[in-house]
């Protein structure tokens, strides 16, 4: 299987990209594209760099944004270019281990049927660092009676391209809400498990304009919308 990963990037910095774009390269299973979409990045060092990496590689597709919506829309926009039967998500400041392809290779080669699978992840700062715990199967009903909401991680995760794409995608969301939760809900509404694997195979970036630990991420509209995409489970 071919697998495309898909990786967003705005403003973040160009070291930390650099990073996480030599990890995909650096991969162990060889046949896949990286789709990086820029998001309207200003002119500078890193539209340079995504410049750059468009010409050198020929796995690399560089697709541009001309107005930033968030990272749904961009997801969705980069979505249209991707090539593979398997498509990876990738964030720009987080670095993949070496066999995080071969992984999915392996899992979906094993599990033609099944449509989402996660993996584990090592979460690290400056000061320490902690590592995720998710179930290896999460059904609707499971994740209804989870007293969280983090039963999979986005970053790693690989999908079926074409159910996703049956599916819609994921919805416009505002920027500052979570984009994947919706996502997920989605899945366990059209009567789809979710799965993880038990391997570590990501190492995740927290730094206080991280997706999942950003302030803005901790406000009350931010819980009232995890509450009501959950609710919806019940329904």
């Amino acid at each position: 299987m071919r697998i495309s990963v898909l990786m967003p990037i705005y403003a973040t910095p160009v070291e930390w990209v650099q990073e996480a774009v030599d990890s995909i390269l650096a991969q162990s299973f060889q046949d896949f594209q990286l789709v990086i979409v820029d998001d309207n990045n200003p002119a500078g060092p890193l539209y340079n760099y995504l410049q750059w990496l468009d010409v050198a590689f020929l796995r690399v597709t560089l697709v541009r944004k001309f107005k930033n919506e968030g990272i749904a829309a961009a997801l969705n926009f980069g979505l249209k270019f991707c090539s593979g039967d398997l498509v990876v998500r990738m964030d720009a400041d987080d670095i993949a281990h070496t066999d995080l392809l071969m992984y999915h290779n392996w899992f979906f080669k094993l599990y033609p049927y099944r449509q989402v699978c996660g993996i584990q992840i090592r979460l690290f700062n400056n000061e320490r660092e902690w590592y995720s715990h998710h179930p290896a199967e999460v059904t609707r009903k499971v994740a209804a009676g989870m007293p969280g909401h983090w039963f999979i991680n986005h970053p790693g995760v690989c999908f079926q391209r074409d159910t996703l794409l049956k599916l819609g995608g994921y919805n416009p969301t505002p920027s500052h809400l979570a984009e994947d939760y919706s996502l997920w809900i989605k899945y366990l509404l059209n009567g789809h498990t979710l799965y993880n694997m038990e391997a570590v195979l990501m190492d995740y970036r927290v730094h206080p304009k991280s997706f999942s630990f950003a302030p803005d991420r901790k406000s009350p509209e931010w819980h009232q919308f995890l509450a009501e995409q959950k609710s919806l489970l019940d329904e």
